[in-house]
């Protein structure tokens, strides 16, 4: 997604896009944003899956964990491992 901004805050609200990069706390590329899950009744983000070539299944993992927000990626402040 070069180019595009893939997070935003606007008050206090998170928008994550689809296909946003993903670092663990180390700067180590752990795969993309594929799929978000949002509270049905307040619309905020609940959870978001991380996909990693290879895996079958989505790794979740809740707003709490990122660590930091980059204009074109998500830093978690935990590893995937961490995440259980």
């Amino acid at each position: 997604m070069p180019g595009s901004q893939s997070l935003v805050f606007t008050g206090g609200f998170m928008k994550i896009v689809y296909g946003a990069e993903v670092e663990d706390r180390h700067g180590n590329k752990v795969g993309q944003v594929n799929q978000v899950i949002r509270d049905s009744w307040t619309g905020n983000i609940r959870k978001f899956g991380v996909w990693q070539e290879g895996d079958v299944r989505d790794k979740l993992v809740s707003p709490e964990d990122i660590g930091e927000i980059k204009e074109d990626k998500i830093v978690l402040a935990i590893t995937l491992e961490e995440n259980g």
